[in-house]
This record gives C-alpha cells, sequence and structure tokens, in this order.
C-alpha cells in the first residue's frame, strides 16, 4: 500500500518525543544532550543554527551513527546508545523521520524539536548567525 509523505511523517510522529523549543533549550543547559541539526549546510548556513548544536545532514545519518558501518563517526557524536539526542531539520519532518531511524539503528533517547529550527526562531529562541 502506497503512503504519501505526510502519511509518514505521521506515522513518525507516534514513535518518538515531539519536545516544544523551550524545553529543548532548557536541556542544552544542563549539557547533557546532543542536538542534532539535520539540515543543510547550505540552509544552516542561510538560517543559522542553534549554539551548540551538531551538524550531520540528513543524508549521512545512518552511516555516521551506526558502529558497525565504515563511515561511523564516535567520539561524542554517536555512539552511546543512551545518551540524549534531540533532532532538528527545518520544520519538523526531517527531525522526525532522523529519530525515527535513530531508533531503529538502537539509540534509545530520541527526541525532535516541535516545528523544527522555524519552531525555535519562531518561539524566539536565540540562533548564531553564520558568515556568508
Amino acid at each position: 500500500m502506497r503512503k504519501s509523505v505526510l502519511q509518514m511523517w505521521e506515522e513518525a510522529n507516534e514513535r518518538i518525543d515531539i519536545v516544544p523549543p523551550a524545553e529543548v533549550a532548557q536541556e542544552l543547559e544542563s549539557g547533557d544532550v546532543l542536538l542534532l541539526d539535520v539540515r543543510l549546510p547550505s540552509e544552516i548556513e542561510r538560517q543559522g543554527s542553534v549554539e551548540g548544536s551538531k551538524s550531520v545532514p540528513r543524508q549521512v545519518v545512518e552511516w555516521w551513527a551506526d558502529p558497525e558501518s565504515p563511515y561511523f563517526r564516535p567520539g561524542g557524536i554517536f555512539g552511546d546508545f543512551d545518551q540524549r539526542i534531540i533532532t532538528m531539520c527545518d520544520g519538523g519532518g526531517n527531525g522526525a523521520f532522523t529519530a525515527v531511524t535513530l531508533q531503529e539503528l538502537g539509540y534509545r533517547n530520541v527526541a525532535t524539536v516541535e516545528g523544527g529550527f522555524f519552531g525555535w526562531k519562531g518561539a524566539g529562541l536565540p540562533i548564531v548567525k553564520h558568515a556568508r
């Protein structure tokens, strides 16, 4: 049976925690959370980012997060399956898909930012501008 991307997004949202931006900001203050920005580098350069977030483009998440992959990226980003990881894209869809992917890879404490980067910015939370 064929599914639309909106149906897939709805199903992803049912499988993950969706955290309001203000709560994500509080979690970031603790220093015990990885905020994973899965937008394209060009989007981050154009729109800015959240201080302390780590850029991992959506296209490479599976490759970098799987310890069995030849492209695995350990050392503070991936490898601790109990680490709190919150994903963020521009509007929520790719963040949700990424969170589900991380769950399927065995990461147990995954969520996504409600509304993505636009939700963060819309909540009036600080962003870091990048030189162009």
